[in-house]
């Protein structure tokens, strides 16, 4: 944080922790406070191989038990560890509901009932329709939609091709495309399996790039982080075929976008925030969106929470000396005393000197995988086909060139990794997508010689 001792005053000393199963989001808090601790449900040895200063911990938790952090969070052991550190304030990737085994003080968090209230996207379309552009929708019960005539009928209303959302699904899982009958047949037959909730939002198909852009809301202003590139269901990285899990494999940060596009996405970005801060939501949130051809701005549906940009979007920030989100995002839940010594380091540009890009290898079989080797986490060159591990590490920040690659892991040797689940995630300056959404030429290569050097399954 020497890059920021003259832009942001607050006390590094306050005891800061993170308890999540995957704490890749939260490393860089290591660099923002003195003494953090990261908390996990099982040990994870790739934690202890980092440069880290902070204090590590597990809760007792058998290997590839999967946990919610809901869960983790009423585990007797961390309730007895809040109980020997009741000075310590612990970060979450988002709200968790009562009841609670702790003081929810202890937890820095939004209100679950807000979050969960903008986070369903039937609300988050009601509640905004009129005050942002959104595609046509209907909302419809699971059990209306297994009529022929409700096909029609939609069909009429919003065209041939339609979007079925489920409406407390997330990380594209419960989001189906239809362009005919049997393809809507076939998603309504996945909702009622899959479903959380009871209605289902149908909206006319908005053709155009999937994007997404990052908002932090602080007592300086509302900020937005700029438009990310999103990489859904690629056939490199995932198995677009398996049903029930997350198809979201990464994308780009810090790419260009047109000037008239970059200023439609930061109003609606300041209209969804201020709705927000009106009802007392700190820190940082998402938004989905989609860019046409014609750069008209859509948006989709929002994610009251940290997303899986937010590591990402503060490391480069952190990189350019400007005053990282998740930091303001921690400072704001936690009510704690802070102030900006120099405006011009807060984070209202969103624009980036180079863009970084970000992709996670899922198993894409339909049976465990058991990997193969211990994955060390860290920087790795990758030269003639092949990797070299050079260093450990965590940071963009620590990646010298466009052929160096960022790689972490979570897993060791002999981890059994669930079907769709994340094995890999990979960061790298550059870009990596094509005009088609999927991944360019050269990244197809790059991915088959990283699954060939860590023996994953293609």
């Amino acid at each position: 944080m020497h890059k920021l001792s003259n832009a942001i005053q607050y006390n590094r000393s306050t005891q800061v922790g993170a308890i999540h199963d995957d704490p890749f989001t939260f490393l860089l808090h290591d660099q923002f406070f003195d003494d953090f601790k990261i908390v996990t449900g099982e040990r994870q040895e790739w934690l202890y191989e980092l440069p880290l200063k902070g204090s590590i911990s597990d809760l007792g938790m058998e290997t590839n038990a999967i946990e919610g952090v809901s869960r983790l969070v009423k585990l007797k052991k961390f309730v007895e560890l809040t109980k020997s550190e009741p000075k310590r304030k612990y970060l979450l990737y988002s709200p968790v509901d009562p009841p609670y085994k702790v003081n929810p003080l202890a937890l820095l968090m939004n209100s679950p009932t807000i979050a969960h209230a903008y986070e369903n996207k039937r609300y988050f379309r009601d509640e905004f329709a009129d005050l942002i552009r959104m595609p046509e929708y209907e909302i419809k019960y699971i059990s209306e939609l297994d009529k022929a005539a409700s096909y029609r009928e939609l069909r009429e209303e919003l065209g041939t091709s339609m979007v079925l959302q489920d409406e407390e699904s997330f990380g594209s899982r419960g989001t189906y495309i239809v362009h005919n009958y049997d393809e809507f047949v076939d998603a309504v037959k996945l909702l009622k399996k899959f479903s959380q909730g009871r209605s289902v939002v149908v909206s006319r198909y908005v053709a155009g790039q999937t994007s997404s852009i990052q908002v932090c809301i602080t007592k300086y202003g509302i900020f937005s982080g700029g438009i990310q590139r999103q990489l859904v269901t690629s056939k490199y990285l995932c198995n677009p075929k398996l049903e029930g899990t997350t198809k979201w494999c990464g994308g780009e940060v810090g790419v260009e976008y047109p000037d008239i596009v970059q200023h439609q996405s930061r109003e609606i970005a300041s209209v969804v925030g201020s709705e927000l801060a009106s009802h007392g939501y700190k820190g940082i949130f998402g938004i989905d969106l989609i860019v046409t051809p014609e750069n008209e701005v859509y948006a989709i549906e929002i994610n009251a929470r940290h997303t899986g940009y937010s590591h990402l979007i503060s490391d480069m920030q952190l990189n350019e000396g400007k005053i990282p989100f998740l930091l303001l995002h921690a400072l704001e839940l936690g009510n704690f005393d802070y102030e900006v010594t120099d405006t011009d380091k807060l984070p209202s540009a969103g624009r980036y000197k180079k863009p970084v890009s970000f992709m996670i290898f899922n198993n894409p079989l339909e049976v465990d995988f058991e990997l193969k080797e211990t994955i060390h986490p860290g920087i790795y060159l990758y030269k003639d086909g092949k990797l070299e591990f050079v260093k450990p590490a965590y940071s963009v920040s620590d990646l010298k060139g466009e052929d160096m690659v960022l790689v972490l892991c979570r897993y060791k040797k002999g981890d059994l990794i669930g079907t769709g689940r994340r094995i890999i995630k990979v960061t790298k300056f550059g870009k990596i997508m094509a005009k088609d959404d999927d991944l360019s030429i050269k990244t197809q290569l790059l991915v088959s010689d990283i699954k060939k050097s860590f023996n994953l399954p293609k």
